[in-house]
């Protein structure tokens, strides 16, 4: 009689392996430990969260169909996003239940949007080879945010924006605009993703960790390491000539200071209130004086009322007359009537949310208006100026002063047409108070980073709730404010005059990836025609 041997497989497994199921929540839990590390927030950013965590979230989508896939990638962006965009209610007292009703609406949509681009980047991308695919996912997620920054949609959804404070990656952007390191962002995913799925079955087939006899492997590498070090490269010579010009110290500059207010949360709007707030405005602009600063800031509204022509110019302005430099001058956003509207009746006539410019002496040199008017929050009361995007007259020393009010900086057209129109330098005035004590105004600043680049100008973002930067043209964060604390931030601003590519030529890629994505969905529709007559035909 004779004797069995029990059978091994030739290549027997190190470790024995996972179950599927909980092989799916280990990599669950990975992909959103990943994606909230690499969201920007206050207590831990890690940029490679941004680079890795798509990965194995496109690993776990492709294994479902169907409503399934969709209901996945929904609940894992929905725990990303309630990190990502967290809100403290309980720190804020003057919100309506308008504005309550309306965030309740906008904030599942924030999700669903993640929730789109991941599964039709995976549902598009499918005919490509495999090496290609990385490149698909990119096209497919890139053409998706890119339509929303073509229409003016004003939530920051921009993958690349996660990468805001590696200075090397983000170079490109003055050639492609933000929509460059998006791309770049998910293109790096996509090659991890591949490139495991793809040694996962070399391993299954032949019991081996080498790819050397996979031309698949090959072909994603090569793909991977070739358009990642074009990037890398570009990034490196262009951060090594803006040292070079650093050290040069040809360009004109200036000192700046911009006040964290962190005010107005209270419902609290009696005079006493009011010039207590007035009082530190001025308390934080002499501290900022003291620091060097030629230019003080305020956000937008640190007055909480109309200023012009009214008894509180006076009170909150001559102050600032002893405060300033003689050469100083002062931008402070306000709330100022539309001419257009002044015979109507009060409660009809509508506003500018503008920001005043005034010099060391008192005198408005210059206000411009806010041209992006935010749909249902502000629209009932706020109209744009007939102005549009034009730079504030800064004088010898300051230059062209390009400002923006809000989510105005969220958006990469307005830095663009002002610079075109003249800019030296970008400032951004924002009031994220609506937001109460959340990681939302570091959310909002860091997008500041990419106009800097985009545009090439150093970029001034002053926030009443905290988190204010000074960056410089080569998107390196000079100076950084912290959240939720009253205190000033100086710095100083490089004032320059050249037009990059991506200024010139606008969302080319934005345009070029929504056009592909089209392609990519024709091409899969007439496949899949295809494959549904073969098999009639069978």
């Amino acid at each position: 009689m004779a004797l069995e041997l029990p059978s091994f497989p030739q290549h027997p497994a190190l470790l024995p392996p996972l179950r599927p199921e909980w092989r799916s929540r280990w990599l669950a839990g990975l992909a959103v430990l990943l994606l909230c590390l690499g969201s920007p927030n206050r207590w831990l950013h890690w940029f490679p969260g941004a680079l890795l965590g798509l990965a194995p979230l496109f690993y776990l989508c492709e294994q479902q169909q169907g409503w399934r896939r969709w209901r996945l990638a929904y609940g894992l962006w929905f725990c990303v996003c309630l990190y990502a965009f967290w809100v403290d209610p309980f720190s804020l007292q003057v919100l309506s239940a308008w504005e309550i009703l309306g965030g309740a609406v906008v904030a599942p949509l924030i999700p669903l949007f993640f929730t789109t681009a991941t599964v039709l980047s995976l549902a598009l991308s499918r005919p490509l080879p495999p090496w290609a695919r990385p490149l698909g996912l990119a096209t497919v997620w890139t053409g998706l945010d890119g339509l929303l920054g073509l229409l003016w949609w004003p939530i920051p959804f921009h993958w690349g924006s996660l990468l805001f404070d590696w200075p090397l990656g983000i170079q490109i952007a003055d050639l492609t605009g933000i929509w460059g390191v998006t791309f770049f962002a998910v293109f790096v995913n996509g090659v991890v993703w591949q490139l495991a799925e793809q040694l996962r079955c070399q391993w299954r087939a032949e019991g081996s960790c080498s790819g050397a006899e996979n031309p698949d492997i090959r072909r994603t590498l090569a793909c991977g390491l070739g358009l990642g070090g074009l990037v890398l490269a570009y990034g490196s010579l262009r951060l090594a000539y803006f040292d070079v010009l650093a050290a040069a110290e040809g360009d004109p500059s200036f000192r700046v200071g911009t006040v964290q207010q962190v005010a107005w949360l209270e419902a609290d709007r009696s005079w006493e209130y009011r010039s207590q707030r007035y009082r530190e405005l001025h308390q934080l602009s002499a501290q900022a004086v003291a620091e060097g600063a030629q230019l003080v800031i305020w956000p937008e509204g640190a007055l909480r009322a109309r200023l012009l022509n009214t008894p509180l110019q006076p009170h909150v302005i001559e102050p600032m007359r002893t405060i300033l430099p003689p050469e100083g001058a002062l931008i402070t956003g306000a709330t100022e009537p539309d001419p257009r509207t002044a015979h109507l009746p009060e409660e009809e006539q509508r506003f500018f949310n503008t920001a005043l410019f005034f010099n060391a002496q008192g005198q408005v040199l210059d206000w411009f208006g806010k041209q992006w008017i935010f749909p249902y929050f502000e629209s009932g009361r706020y109209a744009p100026s007939p102005d549009g995007y034009r730079p504030l007259a800064g004088g010898e020393l300051f230059g062209p002063l390009g400002v923006m009010i809000c989510l105005e900086s969220v958006l990469p057209a307005p830095s663009r047409t002002l610079t075109r129109n003249g800019a030296e330098s970008l400032i951004v005035i924002s009031d994220d108070s609506w937001f109460g004590n959340s990681h939302w105004p570091m959310l909002h600043g860091r997008l500041s980073v990419f106009r800097a680049v985009e545009n090439r100008r150093s970029v001034v973002f002053v926030n009443n709730t905290g988190g204010n930067l000074v960056v410089d043209p080569s998107g390196r964060l000079q100076q950084v404010g912290p959240i939720f604390q009253r205190g000033v931030v100086t710095g100083e601003v490089r004032r320059q005059s050249q037009v990059t590519f991506y200024t010139r030529t606008g969302d080319w890629l934005a345009w070029l990836t929504l056009g592909l994505s089209l392609g990519l969905t024709a091409w899969g529709s007439r496949a899949g025609q295809g494959c549904a007559k073969i098999g009639e035909h069978q």
